[in-house]
């Protein structure tokens, strides 16, 4: 039991990661060279008694904030935090804009 306890917690931790390969998938779901060997990390440091936390720590201090699917906001990643709602206020200004010197 404690083995599928186990292998569960792993899989919600890489559910959690980006692969690092695929970009686009997270390493639960990569079936790349890459992503087996660090769910296997993963599980390894569960094993060892890590805490999620700590096996997140360590992966992001190796691989950068850009193996978190969601990244942390500080001064480097706020332009992908705000920028959606940047680029959204911008348009409904120049439109605003426009619609007015139209009538």
């Amino acid at each position: 039991m404690a083995d599928k306890s186990l292998d569960a917690r792993t899989m919600a931790l890489a559910e959690e990661l980006r692969c690092l390969v695929c970009q686009n998938q997270s390493l639960a779901d990569s079936h790349a060279p890459l992503a087996l060997d660090l769910r296997a990390q993963i599980q390894q440091q569960l094993a060892q008694g890590r805490s999620e936390k700590q096996v997140v720590e360590f992966m992001v201090q190796r691989y950068g904030d850009f193996v978190l699917y969601e990244p942390p906001l500080n001064s480097s990643t706020a332009l992908l935090w705000f920028g959606p709602a940047l680029l959204l206020a911008v348009g409904v200004f120049a439109l605003r804009g426009f619609w007015r010197k139209k009538t």
